[in-house]
């Protein structure tokens, strides 16, 4: 009994840890909520003129690009949090140069790639021409906001990962604010405002995104944060600091980009089961997606305890904290189960949905992202210290590895193979990815090869 007491007790933390938890979390959660509500607003205001498709497969464009993105931000902010845990703030500055440079290239790439191959990417994931066609019309204004948002979102990394939540917390509710009321004027044309439909989505994401980068930039300066400083400060790229950085930069990156095409995979293999049941996912993935941000969010304070305990040497500490994290994330996981269940129909009736099997396929494919979400709270527990201690190898076979030898082989198989006609049937078998993800990371983790200083 005694042992089980001491073992028990090795996961509780004192209350002032878990106070200084969510005091990075809650912000932290609150603004990734915010930035994944824009597309859900997209998505709720495009579900009232019927374009609920053409929008959700365009948008895997932007899945993939900001993944890339952030792959480059996290893999430069693993050495950013330890830099600035150790107070070098020179080589902090040059990690943020780094990582605006890497959302610059990815920005014009994907403004490339969509001014030339956006119908057949579209083709490749569903084969209809009116979905086609006003898909390509929503690129065709989204490829101007997708380098925006890398930047803006290279920012809202690094403030993150310094445990500074208040500044991307204001900015992402500034964006939100101006992402919705340029939404309602420019799709509906309310105000004197042309009716613009479906193309009034993306423009309305250029204006607020632009605002947005722009008071990022003017905060960044005015408040004097460690990470920004002249031209020559952030971009004077040094060959040795690079090469430290490229070796963990490169699982993440490839990672991300596997990850995130995989992501659309899966839209790929839901698009066999018809337009009705395109329409099902995309409206639960969107309100999935909100509560997933609230874990991502946990995520990104995890990166910044634990990082920031590495970057000082603190290697005993960091193992510490990152058992009190576990029973965090048991109380979390539980909420998100019970919550996401009992409001799953009133979230789905948000949404203009005419056809009964949409709805009710919604409701469920809400109820299983659930069962996601609650898994989700534990998984970020075992990314974000691996991910923080530089074990990137090791987490690019954890996250999309396991995507495609069994999320993807689940999803394909079960309805080319099997020929299963049921959504939400699918959905639930792609689940064992969440568990197996769950069993081999710990397994990892116990290793406790991350607890390793990167900078000293």
């Amino acid at each position: 009994m005694r042992t089980t007491s001491f073992k028990l007790s090795r996961f509780i933390g004192p209350v002032s840890f878990y106070k200084y938890a969510f005091s990075l979390a809650i912000p932290l959660g609150i603004t990734n909520l915010l930035a994944i509500s824009m597309g859900a607003l997209d998505t709720l205001m495009i579900s009232w003129i019927h374009q609920v498709s053409a929008v959700g497969t365009a948008t895997q464009i932007e899945v993939i690009a900001l993944n890339v993105v952030w792959a480059c931000a996290a893999g430069t902010g693993i050495y950013a949090i330890q830099f600035f845990g150790a107070g070098d703030y020179k080589n902090l500055k040059r990690c943020f140069g780094l990582s605006i440079s890497c959302a610059a290239f990815v920005g014009i790439l994907t403004y490339g790639i969509i001014t030339l191959f956006s119908a057949s990417i579209l083709h490749f994931y569903i084969q209809n021409d009116e979905v086609i066609w006003n898909g390509c019309q929503y690129l065709r204004i989204a490829k101007y906001a997708y380098i925006l948002m890398s930047f803006q979102l290279s920012f809202s990394v690094i403030y993150r990962n310094l445990g500074k939540p208040f500044y991307p917390f204001v900015i992402g509710m500034i964006t939100f604010l101006m992402k919705m009321l340029w939404n309602v004027l420019l799709i509906f044309g309310y105000a004197g405002f042309p009716k613009l439909g479906i193309i009034g989505a993306p423009l309305a994401s250029c204006i607020a995104h632009s605002i947005a980068l722009a008071v990022n930039i003017i905060l960044a300066y005015k408040t004097k944060q460690p990470f920004v400083g002249q031209i020559r400060e952030m971009f004077s790229y040094d060959l040795a600091l690079i090469r430290r950085i490229l070796p963990r930069i490169r699982p993440l990156l490839l990672n991300e980009i596997l990850f995130g095409f995989g992501n659309t995979l899966f839209v790929k293999a839901f698009g066999f089961l018809g337009i009705e049941a395109m329409n099902a996912y995309y409206i639960g993935a969107k309100i999935g997606d909100l509560f997933f941000a609230v874990a991502n969010g946990f995520s990104d304070s995890i990166s910044s305890i634990i990082g920031i305990s590495l970057g000082q040497g603190k290697l005993k500490e960091a193992g510490q904290q990152s058992m009190y994290l576990i029973s965090m994330a048991i109380g979390l996981c539980l909420g998100a189960v019970i919550l996401i269940t009992c409001f799953s129909p009133f979230l789905v009736s948000l949404f203009e949905v005419q056809s009964t099997s949409v709805l009710n396929n919604a409701i469920w494919i809400v109820r299983i992202f659930a069962l996601r979400i609650g898994m989700r709270f534990f998984i970020v527990i075992i990314f974000g210290t691996l991910r923080t201690g530089g074990d990137t190898k090791a987490l690019m076979f954890l996250d999309s590895g396991l995507m495609y030898m069994v999320g993807l082989s689940i999803a394909f198989g079960s309805i080319l193979v099997f020929h299963v006609q049921s959504i939400v049937l699918v959905f639930l078998l792609c689940q064992t990815e969440y568990v197996l993800r769950i069993l081999f990371g710990m397994m990892r983790y116990r290793k406790g090869l991350w607890k390793t200083n990167l900078v000293s």
